[in-house]
């Protein structure tokens, strides 16, 4: 099960995803390439790093139904917490994150 918290309206609010599926997973390849082509621009403008982590908050809401904005997820997740969101990232690649991988040991 995946979790990330966010602050909305000044209220911390969870929200849960208890499975991923191959819907997940074709998105997280999705923002993949999105993110590839990003990695490889050499001169990298201020509006294509907003881009690029607007793209990352829209993957961030599809994976959790829309249940928050893009927008709220961007001005919600507290940098504390963007390891889990990361996690998610990986998960959804078919990756193993940081606590999966201590549970194996």
């Amino acid at each position: 099960m995946a979790e990330i918290k966010l602050s909305i309206n000044g209220k911390t609010k969870k929200f849960d995803k208890k499975q991923f599926f191959i819907k997940e997973h074709i998105l997280a390849l999705q923002f993949s390439m999105k993110q590839e082509k990003y990695l490889q621009k050499e001169d990298r403008t201020i509006e294509d790093i907003a881009e690029n982590q607007h793209n990352w908050a829209e993957f961030m809401a599809d994976i959790f139904a829309n249940q928050f904005t893009a927008d709220e997820f961007i001005n919600g997740l507290e940098i504390k917490d963007k390891a889990a969101a990361e996690d998610i990232y990986i998960e959804c690649l078919g990756g193993k994150n940081d606590k999966e991988k201590k549970e194996n040991r």
